[in-house]
């Protein structure tokens, strides 16, 4: 066991899903708030991506984003922009989350565990969990 995390990632535009993603960090987190900062940073550029792709297509998006976090403290730090002592080790790069926020061109926003779609592609679940998942990114009824 190598120690490092994986990230997942679900865009769902209005019910459907129109992209996913699973994946293995570079790198091994000291903190569960770096481990989600990876992931949310991540997603912000998966979301910047399609959000230009909308623009190209002549078909702006008129609100932000929706960014799910299931970490509160990440959420906290993302919100409150403050860096201390014990949030130094989070690299500078995933730090433009911050910046996509305060543009408003992502809105991060708590979400629990219990629905935190992209868990599907990150750890086993039991089958409850796996077929709730399926509903909500609209692979099964």
């Amino acid at each position: 066991m190598d120690r490092k995390s994986i990230s997942g990632l679900a865009v769902l535009l209005t019910r459907g899903t129109i992209s996913w993603d699973s994946k293995k960090q570079l790198t091994i987190a000291l903190s569960t708030v770096k481990v989600e900062f990876i992931a949310v940073s991540i997603a912000v550029k998966e979301v910047l991506w399609y959000q230009a792709l909308f623009r190209l297509l002549d078909m702006p998006l008129t609100y932000a984003t929706r960014v799910l976090i299931d970490n509160q403290g990440a959420l906290d730090l993302i919100k409150s922009r403050h860096i201390n002592d014990h949030t130094k080790h989070i690299d500078t790069k995933y730090q433009y989350i911050c910046d996509h926020e305060n543009n408003s061109d992502i809105r991060t926003k708590y979400v629990s565990t219990e629905d935190q779609v992209a868990d599907i592609m990150t750890k086993p679940l039991g089958t409850k969990k796996f077929l709730h998942f399926c509903v909500l990114i609209g692979i099964k009824e």
